[in-house]
């Protein structure tokens, strides 16, 4: 009998007929694979997890700020102007650092699009 972890979910597969086994104590095929391991046997790793396309950590990252790309934009240029009036380094203030670096982490994954 041979064994595989997975990554995706709570389980186990196991191999000869692809049944997936949850991780439950009460579950006689999670028992059977418990004894198993007991044996000295060792699954197989899980697959790794696949990277995240750049489309979707774009979108991660919109989601994160809950700020639309036209009022984030609207914001870094308005915080921009008003700091520069005052003599400000618009990058010392929190909310546009923060701003800025979220921008320009999209633009640089837009860029590989």
């Amino acid at each position: 009998m041979r064994y595989k972890l997975n990554t995706q979910s709570a389980s186990i597969t196991r191999l000869a007929d692809g049944a997936s086994i949850p991780l439950d104590a009460d579950n006689t095929d999670y028992a059977a694979y418990l004894d198993w391991l007991a044996e000295g046997n060792v699954p197989e790793p899980a697959d790794p997890i696949p990277e995240p396309s750049a489309q979707s950590k774009i979108e991660a990252l919109e989601r994160g700020d809950m700020i639309p790309r036209v009022v984030r934009e609207f914001m870094l240029v308005s915080i921009r102007e008003n700091a520069l009036k005052a003599n400000k380094d618009p990058m010392l203030l929190p909310a546009y650092a923060k701003l800025k670096a979220r921008d320009e982490e999209i633009i640089a994954l837009r860029a590989k699009l």
